[in-house]
This record gives structure tokens, sequence and C-alpha cells, in this order.
């Protein structure tokens, strides 16, 4: 409450992407988050699980774009998640698009945003890294190239538990390309034949039949090949002309009902034998329900951060448990189908 009676609407009264810096700066102050941690963490054994086989106190993961080079992963685990994934990380460093490029839409409860992965590179996150007093669970990375992806999966790898490539943002012109079944195939291969931790991909959304044929195509191949988990989806591609590039990726609330329904056919795509995270519009305890039911083994959550701040994590939790501990269910595993 004193989130969104007063520190939220000092936030807006700045650019999308100023407000973003000041929250960046907050977050750095680690020993402060390190202090509420006790607030915030909600330690229930019921909602213990795991992330393709890493322990994980709490289903609840911060989704690639928190905290695009590792800097304050400790605040965002300190506010209450089970996992966070830091980057998204390129080998190089990257400006991303040029201003402004990111925007509000508070009716909806959703942001657009344009950034095109600015980052400051993959020599700039392991000095970050090394600062941290935990390894990031999960560490998305990208790039242009297949060559790039491979390179920066080798600095990345030793740097995490897990890895997740992010082969999805509609927001980084070149990335489309490993949308096509033999580059994707190609792509998956070459970073396959150096793997030494758990892999997911991170799909784009489809809204119509010949997209879903697509997509689910790359979620065949990257079951075929090993992968240990999908992350279902990334931001919904639209046209916004106050972004100076004239269009970006859609986050928030509209995203739900295709999050569950693109979870429920990647689920039924691979079965038991691949970890389904949900990413995209969840933020309530409701939503993690429904998630859960749909086929997904966590949920990542990012733009509701922005809508309901730093508390939202232990309010699900609390939720979840209480939830749990009503219907006499005693684990998290229950609410799966």
């Amino acid at each position: 409450m004193l989130y969104k009676a007063f520190l939220r609407p000092l936030l807006w009264s700045l650019p999308p992407e100023l407000a973003h810096a000041l929250g960046e700066w907050a977050l750095r102050r680690k020993l402060l988050w390190k202090l509420l941690a006790p607030f915030h963490n909600t330690r229930d054994p019921v909602l213990a699980t795991s992330l393709a086989g890493i322990p994980i106190p709490n289903p609840l993961g911060v989704a690639a774009g928190s905290d695009k080079d590792c800097a304050y992963l400790d605040s965002l685990m300190n506010l209450g998640f089970g996992y966070a994934v830091g980057g998204t990380v390129t080998l190089h460093p990257r400006p991303g698009n040029p201003r402004p490029r990111l925007l509000r839409r508070p009716r909806q409860k959703a942001l657009v945003n344009a950034l095109g992965f600015p980052s400051l590179g993959i020599d700039v996150v392991e000095a970050n890294l090394r600062k941290q007093s935990a390894v990031p669970t999960v560490l998305s990375i990208s790039g242009l190239t297949v060559d790039e992806f491979r390179r920066c999966y080798q600095r990345s790898a030793p740097l995490a538990r897990s890895i997740e490539l992010n082969v999805s943002s509609p927001n980084t012109a070149g990335l489309r390309v490993f949308h096509d079944p033999s580059a994707f195939r190609e792509l998956l291969e070459s970073v396959n034949s150096r793997r030494t931790t758990p892999l997911f991909v991170k799909i784009p959304p489809y809204s119509d039949p010949q997209e879903q044929q697509n997509v689910l195509t790359l979620v065949r191949i990257a079951r075929e090949l090993g992968v240990d988990g999908i992350t279902a989806a990334n931001t919904r591609p639209v046209e916004e002309p106050a972004v100076k590039m004239g269009r970006g990726g859609l986050s928030g609330k509209p995203l739900l009902p295709d999050t569950l329904r693109i979870v429920a056919d990647v689920r039924n795509e691979v079965g038991e034998t691949m970890t389904v995270n949900a990413c995209g519009g969840i933020s309530t305890a409701d939503d993690v329900v429904k998630a859960l039911k749909g086929g997904a083994d966590t949920v990542q959550i990012y733009t509701a951060l922005v809508y309901e701040g730093p508390g939202l994590a232990r309010r699900i939790n609390r939720d979840l448990s209480r939830l749990l501990r009503n219907r006499s269910l005693p684990t998290i595993h229950h609410l799966k189908p």
C-alpha cells in the first residue's frame, strides 16, 4: 500500500526509463533489501519445488529483463522470489534501440518496451556476478549469430546454475532468423556440443495456426535435442507510435490468456519430459494456480512488479500457502494436473 500510495505516483511522474533507473538505484542498496528479507520471504515448505532439478523455495521467478547486467540479483531474491533470471546478456556491449523505448499502459496494467537488448556485455556481467552472494539460478543470453550464442554460452555457463536462450525478443533486429527450424536446430546443436548446465529456451508467442505450428516445431526440436525446459513466452509484438521504433513488445496483464493457452500447448507437446515456465501477465496467486493447472512448473514475473511493488512475491506466496492449506494439499505439486 505504501508503494501504490506514495512511491508509484512519484516514479510515474517521471519518464518510464528514468523511473526504471531510479528503481535500479534502489535495488543496488543491497544491505537495505537484506535487512528487509525476513519480511518478504515466505519460507513455507509446501511451496518448495524444483526447476529442471534445481531446488527452489517457491515457484515464483523474476523474468529476464529485470536485471539485465546482473547488478542486484541478490536484492531481487530478497524480495521473496524462488529464483531470478539475470540478463538478457550479450557477448559484447550493445546500446539497444534509440529512445524513447519504454511506455506504460496503466489502464491495461501493461508496458510496451522497445529496448532491444541494451547490455554492458559479458565482461561486466561476469564482474557483477562475482560480487553477488549467490550463483544465479538462471542466466538469459542472446546473440545475432550462432557463434555469438555459443561464445556467450561458454562464458556464461560457469556463472549460473542454468542458461536460458532468448531467441524470441520482438525488439531486436536479426533475432528472428532463429525462428527458422533449421537455424534453430543449428543453434541448439552448437550449444549442446559444449553444454554443462540445464538449458532453457524462451519461445515467442503466437496468435494464429501458422505461427503456432512454427513455434511448436521449435519446441519439438528442443525436446529432441535434450533441452531441459521451455519458457512460454516472450512479449507480444505491437504497433506503438509513442516509441521511437514505432513498435515494441507488450507485457503485463493482457498477456495472461495467451500465456495460459501457450503453456497448455507446450505441455501437451512435451509431455512430462521438460520443465515449462509460464511467463506473461501473471500478477496474483490465482494466476499462478491457473498456470500450474495448465501445465507450468514455475512462473516468471516482471511487469507486475512495476504495478504492484516489491511486496508482490510475499503476497502471492502467502496466498498460495493459505490456498494449499485450506485444500489440505501437502505441496505445490498437487495443483498440477
